[in-house]
């Protein structure tokens, strides 16, 4: 029995509208009548028709054989005779039975006779959370609650389950929608009025109070085996008022509330699809290989595939969100060829991305706008307030700044928004935004605030950030700050807050250098330089060049880097601070070292070391002793080597407290004696840097001397030492990712097998070593390894 709601209830052969079996006895009785009357004829013609016959004609040469078994065979036959003639009075009898009377105009019956929405096509993923809910069920829980941010799915995975799980309950399945995510959530006494018409209750049950409806449908529900789905439940309240009293009934809920005051339920959260499931997905919504036509030609158009990188943009842009994928797929399907790159292109732009996502009824934004508008006003100001920041995760700080409150009244109002699905904790003081709903923050926060509050919201969240990047123990910055800088800088120049800008950019800057991926850093000096070029501030310049030559030289270009800090120096020669000016000339130094470019190099180092010496600048002489000492090594001077990196070491463990310089130091003063055959001193320099690195946890350094004492060792000819100490260090360098320390050390160990004869594990180690050159784009260090195997 189904009704308009959507809600439906199955009923078995012999029940009435009520669900009870027929009680027509006198029907029954005369059927069972007819039927022995029929048997009693059946037995009675089979021997008076062969007594006929054989009166007529005598004994059929057929039959006499049989005659000794005539008994038998006439029991058999009038058994048969019997079910035949029975079974076609229960036939007569079920044509003749009155026809069910035809359902009302107002419920008309649906397709699914369960009531239950048919399941979503082309389902995916969700294996994880599929094997949590039948393992409730086996276990016994009578409710379970799917929840989930907007678009993750949970009405499709709940509706597949309850079809899934339909043999366990043949008592029926019903199904309500609560318009929870519409902002319109039904009534409790409006829903119970409609589970009890499909549970066959009359009229008269199905009005009253909330309460009295809610005991009758409990009095319905006990004792029997029942599915319940409520999907989009606005709250716990709602969903509470409608649970089953059978025990071995099911309820599944849906809602993007956390339903956390509901404990009757399980939860079972969902959170975006991973990034293969969200690939699989999108294969299969946008269709199968389209022909494209071309001048006269048909060719083959491949569609999204797991190796496409434009897929992969696609499903990152949507947020590994199921409902923005469908969305995103099912809009190219009546696109011409090329349509999963054009969507691809169309997404990349952040501010406009929510566009495309919309598809007739499917709309991601929505979504988002629904459970957006349900919140309080004060909670819709601070996600407002979050738009303005670029990153996902926020820090309660933060989130204070951008909704100008302070740190201890704010998380109240981020608890409230992690309830309702929109952010979700990212540990003891952070929260973490899907990309989607910051979109729509910020569309909200261009919409309902006014240019200077926007513009009050960002310079709060620029200081902010200012003082984390500043304060030696407030700061606990990770990718997600790495990502946002740059974009924060940028949206400063563009609201003019030049000065914020800048005090960002210096401030993040010792942050992000040396950080794997420097492009976030090159994105931040260069609109810092836009800034520099729009006020006029020469001094900004030399920054934006000094930081972008850093930039560079860490992402290997080392011409452009050598470019841009020469550009900074010659801005710094009259205007900046004398230790800015020796800054840049030292990084510089260090840049055409690296370049290879030696002697100017040795001048760039030599006049900032004059520079620290005229300012009894102590701690900076020591560094550029060091850059001098490792320039050095480089020029094959080890002993020049040594008296400088000496001399920097005293100073190095008296004045700058920097663990990383004085290890590097001691290092490099170890390989320096080395070069000169001093092994006792060149093994106790490197042993002491050993244990500095540890001690700090840095792991790279520790890679690099481990290198170092396994050449050491190979220059005392010990080979099979120093394949252990190079191990070691390819050890280290593995666990840090560092490409050049693997292809390093690597080759080192493929070296020293070889020399102990070792030649399958030598090919094996230069093929790694390869490997790793072919990642770091050194072809020259790759050909080389290749030489070594003979290719």
């Amino acid at each position: 029995m189904t009704n308009a709601y959507g809600v439906g209830t199955d009923q078995g052969a012999g029940q009435d509208g009520t669900g009870n079996r027929n009680r027509d006895g006198g029907t029954v009785l005369r059927t069972h009548a007819t039927a022995v009357l029929a048997a009693g004829s059946a037995l009675l013609s089979v021997p008076l028709a062969l007594a006929l016959h054989t009166a007529a004609c005598g004994t059929p040469p057929v039959i006499a054989p049989l005659l000794p078994l005539a008994p038998f065979v006439w029991l058999l036959m009038a058994a048969a005779a019997a079910g035949a003639a029975y079974a076609a009075v229960r036939r007569a009898g079920t044509r003749r039975r009155p026809a069910a009377p035809p359902p009302t105009a107002a419920a008309p019956a649906p397709a699914d006779p369960a009531g239950l929405p048919a399941p979503a096509d082309h389902f995916t993923g969700r294996a994880i959370e599929t094997d949590a809910v039948l393992r409730l069920v086996r276990i016994g829980h009578r409710a379970i609650a799917v929840t989930g941010a907007p678009g993750t799915g949970k009405s499709a995975l709940a509706v597949r389950l309850a079809h899934e799980l339909r043999p366990l309950y043949p008592d029926g399945r019903l199904y309500a929608d609560l318009g929870g995510g519409r902002g319109e959530p039904s009534a409790p006494a409006a829903v119970l009025a409609v589970l009890l018409a499909a549970l066959g209750a009359p009229a008269e049950e199905q009005s009253g109070t909330s309460d009295a409806l809610a005991a009758r449908f409990r009095g319905r529900t006990a004792g029997r085996r029942i599915l319940l789905l409520l999907d989009d439940a606005a709250d716990a309240a709602q969903a509470r008022a409608l649970l089953p009293a059978g025990e071995h009934c099911l309820t599944l809920v849906t809602s993007r509330d956390t339903l956390r005051e509901l404990p009757e339920a399980t939860p079972v959260p969902l959170t975006p699809l991973t990034e293969p499931d969200a690939l699989t997905l999108l294969a299969a919504v946008a269709g199968p290989v389209r022909p494209a036509a071309d001048a006269g030609h048909v060719a083959a158009v491949p569609g999204p595939t797991a190796e496409s990188g434009h897929a992969r943009a696609v499903v990152r842009a949507c947020g590994l969100l199921p409902l923005a994928v469908r969305v995103a797929a099912g809009a190219t399907r009546a696109r011409p060829t090329g349509r999963i790159p054009a969507l691809a292109d169309r997404l990349a732009a952040e501010r406009d991305r929510l566009h495309p996502l919309g598809l007739g009824d499917l709309a991601v934004r929505g979504a988002f706008e629904a459970a957006y508008a349900a919140l309080r006003a004060d909670d819709r100001a601070l996600l407002r307030g979050l738009g303005a920041c670029p990153a996902a995760r926020v820090t309660v700080r933060i989130a204070a700044a951008a909704a100008a409150h302070d740190p201890a009244g704010i998380r109240s109002g981020l608890d409230r928004l992690a309830d309702a699905q929109l952010v979700r904790p990212a540990g003891p003081d952070a929260y973490r935004l899907h990309d989607l709903v910051r979109l729509l923050a910020a569309e909200r926060l261009d919409h309902e605030t006014s240019p200077a509050d926007r513009r009050a919201v960002l310079e709060r969240i620029l200081i902010a950030y200012t003082e984390d990047a500043s304060g030696p123990g407030s700061r606990a910055w990770g990718l997600a700050e790495q990502h946002a800088v740059p974009h924060l800088v940028r949206a400063a120049v563009r609201e003019g807050l030049h000065h914020r800008a800048h005090g960002l950019a210096l401030a993040a800057d010792a942050w992000l250098d040396g950080r794997p991926g420097q492009s976030p850093r090159i994105a931040m000096w260069a609109a810092v330089l836009d800034a520099a070029r729009r006020s006029g501030e020469q001094g900004w310049t030399a920054h934006a060049m000094r930081g972008l030559g850093s930039a560079y030289a860490h992402e290997g270009q080392l011409d452009r880097a050598v470019d841009h800090l020469g550009m900074a120096a010659a801005l710094q020669r009259h205007a900046a601070a004398r230790t800015e000016r020796t800054a840049t000339r030292r990084l510089l130094g260090a840049v055409l070292r690296g370049a290879g470019r030696y002697e100017e190099a040795l001048r760039e180092l030599r006049a900032a070391l004059e520079s620290c010496r005229e300012a009894n600048d102590a701690a900076g002489e020591a560094e550029l002793l060091c850059g001098l000492g490792v320039l050095h090594l480089d020029r094959r001077r080890p002993d020049e080597a040594i008296d400088c990196l000496e001399r920097a070491l005293p100073v190095l463990a008296r004045h700058t407290g920097d663990t990383v310089a004085l290890a590097d130091a001691r290092r490099h003063l170890g390989t320096a004696y080395a070069q000169t055959g001093g092994f006792v001193p060149a093994e106790r320099q490197l042993r002491s840097a050993l244990a500095l690195y540890r001690r700090d946890g840095l792991t790279a350094g520790e890679g690099w001397t481990l290198r170092e004492l396994g050449r050491l060792e190979e220059q005392r000819g010990a080979y099979g030492a120093g394949v252990v100490l190079h191990r070691a260090a390819l050890a280290a360098f593995e666990r840090t990712g560092l490409a050049a320390g693997i292809a390093a050390a690597a080759e080192a160990v493929g070296d020293d097998l070889q020399v102990l004869g070792d030649q399958l594990g030598a090919e094996e180690e230069y093929r790694r070593a390869a490997a790793a050159h072919r990642l770091l784009g050194d072809h020259a260090g790759e050909a080389e390894v290749r030489r070594k195997l003979g290719f």
